[in-house]
């Protein structure tokens, strides 16, 4: 009887034992997750704005996200805001840049036709100068004195040196046609070269500011 009695009581302290150690081991488990801290890494919330810290060799800053519109305080590394407030800053430089080259087209045509119609002018003028030029050569072949011959002589070389300078005009004309439109091509494409590069910018920086890292 008293065998049993004693393997009673011996049981009963292990159970007890056992007990205290289940409440202990429970109560380890959940008080470690209520206490412990969230690792710091892009996107874990904070509280105070500016505050900083360092993980291993990279530093954080708790700010808000430049990238995207929420207002939210994160941990951020610094690359990531250096990259992301570089990427606005390009942003808003591609806006103005684009607005100029917008605002040059309508000039820049102006310029194309103005020089269009002026060339049409001058050409008409070659035209004309054309005639009489064929006019004075005519009348030379035909003369038959040298005061007739002298006078058409210096006609044919005026009429020419004129036809020479119109045709100088149009030279020049081309030229400047040809700058305005590769101006007016520039400023075409210049706004969609750009958002390409700012767009390139924005991917890269979202690099820095993934999540967890």
């Amino acid at each position: 009887m008293a065998s049993i009695t004693t393997k009673g009581s011996f049981m009963l302290r292990k159970i007890a034992s056992l007990s205290v150690a289940l409440i202990v081991a429970g109560g380890v488990m959940v008080a470690v997750p209520a206490n412990a801290a969230p690792k710091v890494s892009n996107g874990v919330a904070c509280t105070k704005s500016g505050t900083t810290t360092k993980v291993g060799t990279v530093r954080y800053k708790c700010a808000k996200n430049p990238l995207v519109s929420s207002t939210k305080l994160t941990w951020l590394t610094i690359d990531c805001l250096t990259a992301g407030n570089a990427t606005l800053a390009a942003e808003k430089t591609a806006r103005e840049t684009s607005a100029k080259f917008a605002a040059q087209i309508p000039v820049i045509q102006l310029g194309i036709t103005t020089e269009t119609a002026n060339r049409v002018e001058i050409q008409a003028k070659v035209a004309a100068t054309t005639l009489r030029l064929a006019g004075a050569q005519a009348k030379l072949a035909a003369a038959k004195t040298d005061a007739d011959k002298l006078l058409m002589t210096r006609a044919v070389a005026s009429w020419t040196s004129a036809i020479r300078a119109y045709e100088s005009k149009i030279r020049n004309i081309d030229q400047v046609i040809k700058n305005l439109e590769a101006s007016k091509l520039a400023a075409v494409n210049k706004p969609v070269e750009l958002a390409a590069d700012v767009s390139i910018t924005r991917e890269n920086a979202k690099l820095f500011c993934t999540k967890g890292l």
